[in-house]
């Protein structure tokens, strides 16, 4: 979300805060590593939880369909449509995107943007989806040991993660999510080398998920450069209350 302004060096430029929401069976929560074996209950009520992000200042939120990605079928369209009704931030959502009617389903219920993992690789449709939506589409790389991962984290795409953006740089790309999936709900900071090459490579505006545990993550993220890095995903540290997402807006 639009949240605070960075050093003096980069006094113009904004970085976005986005809380996540991750749903599966209509429930809020967070796995470690991506393993759906290691799933976190927060919350029954999604709404409740995207209410709290907005009062604390959120101008975005990430939601995730966990059962969508692993399945390639919209599970939680309902608590989706629940999040619209009670919050006037932005919503970007992703997980089981396997179609144009999906994706405009989505974007009828009120979704801002729409984050392709899978079937961003089916070079075809993410063509059809691109010249349809534009720069509302997003293109998620999840990464495990320098391998794009699809179908939830759980199978190898077979592209690199430097193969894979020099790939997307072909196309006028809104934004690319760029996720260290080892570091994913450890808590232990973000792969910032990593980053520093995804920001390198990328000519889209890249987001940062996975391994923000502290502030002192988030307060490094502010002194990052690029102008294109547009911001940070924050998921675990805030459900277990490492700081509050008001604090980190304040950095």
């Amino acid at each position: 979300m639009r949240g605070h302004v960075f050093s003096s060096f980069r006094s113009s430029v904004i970085m976005n805060l986005y809380p996540a929401i991750d749903l599966y069976e209509g429930q809020v929560v967070r796995l470690t590593r991506g393993d759906y074996l290691q799933k976190t209950i927060y919350s029954n009520n999604p709404g409740d939880i995207a209410q709290g992000w907005e009062k604390q200042g959120a101008k975005w939120l990430h939601i995730v369909d966990l059962e969508g990605a692993k399945e390639g079928i919209l599970k939680n369209k309902s608590s989706v449509a629940a999040i619209r009704k009670v919050v006037s931030c932005k919503l970007q959502f992703g997980g089981g995107l396997r179609s144009l009617e999906q994706i405009q389903e989505m974007m009828d219920l009120g979704v801002n943007r729409v984050v392709l993992g899978t079937k961003a690789l089916d070079q075809k449709f993410f063509e059809m989806v691109l010249n349809k939506f534009g720069t509302a589409v997003a293109v998620g790389l999840d990464v495990r040991n320098g391998m794009v991962q699809t179908q939830g984290w759980l199978k190898d795409g077979g592209e690199s993660l430097e193969f894979s953006i020099q790939h997307f740089n072909q196309y006028p790309l809104g934004t690319i999510i760029y996720t260290d999936i080892q570091k994913d709900g450890m808590l232990q900071g973000p792969n910032f080398e990593s980053l520093q090459s995804v920001l390198k490579l990328s000519k889209a505006p890249v987001i940062l998920s996975g391994g923000i545990g502290q502030l002192e993550d988030v307060r490094k993220c502010t002194q990052i450069r690029e102008s294109h890095f547009d911001g940070v995903i924050i998921g675990k540290a805030l459900y277990d209350k490492k700081f509050t997402l008001a604090e980190a807006l304040m950095i």
